[in-house]
Order: structure tokens, then sequence, then C-alpha cells
């Protein structure tokens, strides 16, 4: 498993490649990462050719034990959003 990556990270890189400053970097990456939560909490679905797609999936109530498994808790049907990793995505993951 490897390190985790930031999103000051990301950012950082992103403004060292594009020649952006990093305050107009973090703009549009928070931009970006805004337009994808409303699309997706809109119901919509969003698409990155070669990447992947977010989307909206709904979950199932179900019924579970809290831990000391004394009691039952319901837990109601939900909204959640997904990632699924386009196949590039998936395939660039098999090889390293």
């Amino acid at each position: 498993m490897g390190r985790t990556v930031t999103k000051q990270e990301l950012v950082d890189k992103l403004a060292d490649g594009i020649g952006l400053t990093r305050i107009e970097t973090q703009a549009v990456v928070d931009g970006f990462l805004a337009l994808v939560m409303e699309a997706v909490s809109n119901g919509d679905r969003v698409e990155l050719r070669r990447f992947g797609v977010w989307k909206p999936v709904q979950r199932k109530g179900r019924n579970v034990r809290t831990p000391d498994g004394l009691h039952e808790v319901q837990i109601p049907d939900r909204t959640a959003a997904v990632f699924v990793p386009a196949d590039e995505f998936r395939e660039r993951m098999l090889q390293e």
C-alpha cells in the first residue's frame, strides 16, 4: 500500500506542471471538485474518459447490530457517491 497523497501535494505538482501560481491552481482544483460534488449530489453522472466515472447509487436500508451485539438498529435507504475507474486506470493499477 502506498502513501497518502494530499490535495495540497496534487495542487503543488499541478502548479509546477502548468505554470500557474499555487493559489490559481488551488482555485481550479477546488472549483473542479465542487462541480463534481454538485453534479453527483443532483443525481448526475460525471465521466472523465480514460479516468473514471463518479455516480450516485441507491443503497438499500438494512438492519445491523450494534458493536456490543445487544441491539439492532435500522439504517435507512440512502444515496451514496461511488467512483468507478475506467479500464485504462484499472490496467495501470495492475501494472504497478
